[in-house]
């Protein structure tokens, strides 16, 4: 019995023994340290996201029909071609988001059945069901954050505004849409303006 504990014992002490061999490890902030590899790709993939979502915008904006709002969206899309040459990747992307809805929203609206195509909604199914509930949802949360962020900037107000009359014209599908795409923009430039 004590030739098994002397056994034991020996062995596990040769088997910390190389635990206690090894340096230690160099201290924080010192010259050995270098920032972690997600560090340095960061600002590539906010310059990538940007340089993507302006690349969708600016081919957006080329298939869209001229309407008020399209001069609205034009003006963001200088504005984030701008912020994207000053490096601000962020703000860039935010305002090309919300110049894309924008967009998007317009090509609902050119869709846009006339008053003769109301009385028919059939077959379009649960999306054309929740679609004036998904935009009220997207106007209710824009309106609390331009509250609770104090935002006071008059696009992003014409911008609710005219989703809300979107929502009282009609409960169509692309109305619908369009209204929720406009309060997208909205949400967008508000995160654009706060910066996060």
């Amino acid at each position: 019995m004590k030739k098994q504990m002397l056994r034991f014992l020996t062995v596990s002490a040769l088997l910390a023994l190389p635990a206690l061999a090894q340096p230690a490890p160099p201290p924080p902030g010192g010259p050995g340290m270098v920032p972690p590899p997600n560090a340095l790709t960061y600002g590539y993939r906010e310059m990538e996201k940007a340089q993507r979502e302006l690349s969708r915008a600016q081919y957006l904006a080329g298939i869209v029909a001229p309407a008020p709002l399209k001069r609205e969206a034009d003006a963001l899309l200088q504005q984030a071609q701008r912020d994207y040459q000053a490096q601000a990747y962020f703000r860039a992307n935010e305002r090309a988001k919300a110049a894309g809805s924008i967009y998007e929203a317009l090509r609902f609206l050119e869709v846009a059945p006339g008053p003769a195509a109301l009385a028919y909604s059939g077959g379009r199914g649960r999306k054309a069901y929740e679609a004036p509930y998904r935009a009220q949802e997207a106007i209710a949360r824009v309106e609390y954050e331009a509250s609770y962020y104090r935002v006071n900037q008059p696009l992003v107000n014409q911008l609710l505004g005219e989703a809300k009359r979107l929502l009282a014209a009609g409960a169509d599908l692309a109305r619908a849409e369009a209204a929720h795409h406009l309060a997208r923009a909205a949400h967008h430039l508000i995160k654009a303006e706060r910066g996060f």
